[in-house]
């Protein structure tokens, strides 16, 4: 059924957030199939999340006395009720907005839109007469009061009986400290407690997670909706003083970017690029980034690889700016938090995103050397000298720099996974990436050379970094064999395993090859790693290549970094492109054909973000997280470079 209803519909999902954490999320067909999606999943610290509102029960009833139920729910061996059935279009963006038909007449009758507060965990739901008759709805909201990593049941609920209590415009319920306050603009609200049960997720059983749930519905609304008019159901973590003040400060929010309808069903390509920044927006926290949705939290790699886009945002330069300054205060044994959380849960275990951090205050230092104060220059070069200081002095540290030719290099025997290629199984890396890593090389390089432009010369010397760069710039001649760039060095080898980190590698300012070895680098990646959305994290000839991103947590780890396609992968890509396409229109033409499948979507408002990964072979399908800031990240930047490419071409 699953399958049927991505092919009639799309397997995209939508999310709306706010700069809490929180979110609502779904899919086309408006039937939960992950227990992530919900109304309203609360936004808490460090990262927690509290799915509050699971979804609605809808039901419409004509004058005819002819009644249809809007929603869909899947359940193990039914789907009921078949309410997908009357949605005849939907579009993403710049909100969830979804239209119903009639199934006797066909005619346009109810315009659904989920929006949701930026500042608040709080949901507005509009239901929108579209017809030229009256129509009475009845509305169940569906609660489920518990971690959005996690299902719970009756017993859970009748252990811990909620609290409802009816107001002249709304109902609160309560359990332990979790509570929910509803609001509606007209009609009624009735008590009256039942139960769903054995509500199903079928895409939590393909992931191998815990796939029924038992859900609590506390009350129901009726209300009569005349032609035109528009009826507001919220949900909300908080109590509202004044409804009409929360809707106008939503509605505000979505009326600074262009719109889709049934009359108006593509974005212009100006208009395009305004929802490109829109769609950087949901990952942005006060002073942090979210690095998807909907399970992960803040990565300090993640942020740092995709921060250049939002350099160029609105207060852009004060958003990255806080962003650096969190991190730096965060910084331990040199090393900025690779996972953000609580206490228990951060942690340091990442080279790279310590070398990413740096080099993007590099950049931000150039893009806004007119702006940055002395002081606030300071600021950022102290992190930069604590960094270099600990790299090379730091004993403790889990790696060392190689004296022989001052490369990063990672011991064997510390069972860690230091670079993107990260994931672990029951203690062992699944990537072992020990030795020297090609990207680490090279971030570590660019690192030591903007610091050399940027440092006092009495730093510089005192570290000896002349010395260092001159035994790198003539040690990176060994991952390169002529043909073929290597993946690290190990056990003083080069490793030829074909993957996309030489990419990375490749695409820093300062060059590690020569322009021909580039070019072959280049010409490798499109024969074994590019496909249209993506680079593989692994050549499809390699005997370790998975090719489906599929199946339990422990499948899925597996193929994560040998195959899976990566989004954010086009952006190096993109960068390694601008170094050997020096004519406009053939570098025009190479990044248009990167973001092509991605831009056709979101033109039609189809798709509300970029997804994480793909499949290695026929990448039809999003998989992963599905709104991942990176991988938006790096269409934005491309998308950026194409706008400057066109101003430069003469037509």
């Amino acid at each position: 059924m699953l399958k049927e209803l991505f092919n009639l519909f799309t397997p995209y999902e939508w999310i709306i957030t706010n700069k809490l954490g929180g979110y609502a999320s779904g899919n086309a067909f408006l039937a939960n199939s992950r227990k992530y999606h919900g109304l309203l999943i609360a936004g808490k610290e460090n990262g927690k999340r509290t799915h509050l509102v699971s979804s609605t029960e809808e039901k419409v009833t004509f004058l005819s006395g002819l009644n249809y139920f809007l929603d869909t729910n899947f359940y193990k061996d039914v789907t009921y009720p078949e309410g997908y059935k009357l949605i005849r279009d939907f579009f993403y963006l710049p909100y969830p907005s979804f239209y119903f038909a009639c199934p006797q007449s066909k005619d346009f009758f109810l315009k659904k839109s989920i929006k949701m507060h930026k500042e608040k965990n709080l949901v507005l739901i509009i239901y929108e007469n579209i017809s030229t008759y009256p129509f009475k709805l009845e509305i169940r909201p569906k609660l489920s009061f518990r971690n959005h990593h996690f299902v719970q049941f009756e017993k859970d609920w009748r252990e811990d009986s909620p609290e409802i209590d009816i107001f002249d415009n709304g109902a609160f319920v309560s359990k332990k400290e979790t509570i929910l306050f509803s609001y509606i603009s007209k009609g009624t609200i009735v008590k009256d407690p039942i139960f769903y049960y054995q509500v199903y997720y079928p895409i939590e059983e393909i992931r191998g997670y815990e796939a029924l749930e038992d859900l609590f519905s506390p009350f129901k609304i009726e209300v009569e909706l005349y032609p035109k008019e528009k009826f507001y159901l919220i949900f909300s973590e908080v109590p509202i003083k004044d409804i009409e003040k929360e809707v106008e400060a939503i509605e505000s929010y979505y009326r600074n970017y262009p719109e889709l309808n049934l009359q108006k069903k593509s974005f212009s390509y100006e208009e395009y690029l305004k929802i490109l920044e829109l769609m950087i927006e949901p990952f942005l926290l006060k002073d942090d980034i979210i690095a998807g949705f909907p399970w992960f939290y803040c990565w300090g790699r993640d942020t740092f690889i995709g921060l250049p886009a939002v350099f160029y945002l609105e207060n852009g330069f004060e958003r990255a700016y806080n962003i650096f300054l969190k991190y730096k205060n965060q910084i331990k044994n040199g090393l900025i938090p690779n996972v953000v959380g609580t206490s228990s849960e951060t942690n340091y275990h990442s080279i790279d995103g310590t070398l990413w951090f740096a080099l993007k205050i590099f950049q931000f230092m150039e893009i806004f050397k007119d702006k940055l104060s002395e002081k606030q220059k300071e600021e950022l070069l102290e992190a930069i000298k604590e960094i270099i200081t600990q790299f090379l002095t730091n004993l403790s540290l889990p790696f060392r720099i190689d004296p022989e030719d001052g490369f990063i290099e990672i011991p064997e025997n510390i069972n860690l996974a230091l670079t993107w290629m990260d994931i672990i199984i029951d203690g062992i890396p699944v990537t072992p990436r020990y030795g020297k890593p090609i990207e680490i090389s090279a971030l570590w390089y660019n690192l030591l050379k903007f610091a050399s432009k940027y440092l006092e010369n009495s730093f510089i010397k005192e570290f000896k970094i002349p010395s260092l760069l001159k035994k790198q710039k003539k040690s990176f001649v060994r991952y390169f064999n002529g043909k073929l760039w290597a993946d690290r060095i190990y056990k003083n080898e080069p490793v030829f395993e074909i993957r996309p980190n030489y990419i990375i590698a490749l695409s820093l300012p300062f060059d590690i090859g020569d322009k021909e070895s580039i070019i072959k680098g280049i010409e490798l990646a499109k024969k074994e790693l590019l496909t249209s959305y993506g680079l593989r994290s692994l050549s499809p000839r390699h005997p370790d290549f998975r090719k489906k991103y599929f199946g339990s947590q422990y499948l899925r780890d597996l193929a994560y970094h040998n195959g899976t396609v990566w989004v954010w992968l086009l952006y190096p890509y993109a960068e390694v492109l601008k170094k050997i396409y020096k004519r406009k229109k053939k570098l025009k033409d190479e990044l248009n054909s990167l973001v092509k499948p991605f831009r056709e979507k979101i033109l039609t408002g189809k798709i509300v973000s970029i997804s994480e990964v793909y499949d290695g072979e026929n990448p039809y399908y999003p998989k992963g997280a599905y709104a991942q800031f990176w991988s938006v990240a790096a269409i934005f930047l491309i998308e950026r470079e194409l706008k400057n490419l066109r101003r430069n071409i003469k037509v």
